[in-house]
């Protein structure tokens, strides 16, 4: 992984969009990256507007991927949003199984801690 294409940014849209922005004006058009990998859908909704104002667009010049599957936002967006979805229900139910276990002395292994995150493909790559 290349350090010089992480920015760091606030996990809303406002920090999503100061992100693109800065990674999409550091690079001339021929070295600009081809994919944007958001830490969130808001950050996403932020980056969308960053390459829209540039022109570019969505997934032609650049693909955007979100991470959460904020379906108030990834379904809506246009094109929609690809993301990651986040299975809410089954973290909490490992939370408290897992928090379950700790009490009763019982030792926790990395596996146990692991849920399946699965690619939501929409239009944005």
């Amino acid at each position: 992984m290349d350090p010089e294409l992480v920015v760091s940014g606030n996990a809303t849209a406002d920090g999503g969009y100061a992100a693109a922005a800065e990674i999409l004006d550091r690079y001339p058009e021929k070295d600009r990256p081809t994919a944007l990998f958001c830490l969130n859908d808001r950050m996403a909704m932020g980056a969308y507007d960053a390459i829209k104002e540039r022109g570019l667009a969505i997934p032609g010049d650049i693909a955007v991927i979100g991470f959460d599957n904020q379906e108030l936002i990834a379904a809506y967006l246009r094109p929609k949003l690809t993301t990651v979805a986040l299975p809410f229900e089954k973290m909490g139910a490992l939370g408290v199984k897992t928090l379950a276990a700790l009490t009763a002395g019982q030792p926790i292994t990395a596996g146990q801690q692991l849920v399946d995150c699965p690619l939501l493909e929409r239009s944005s790559v």
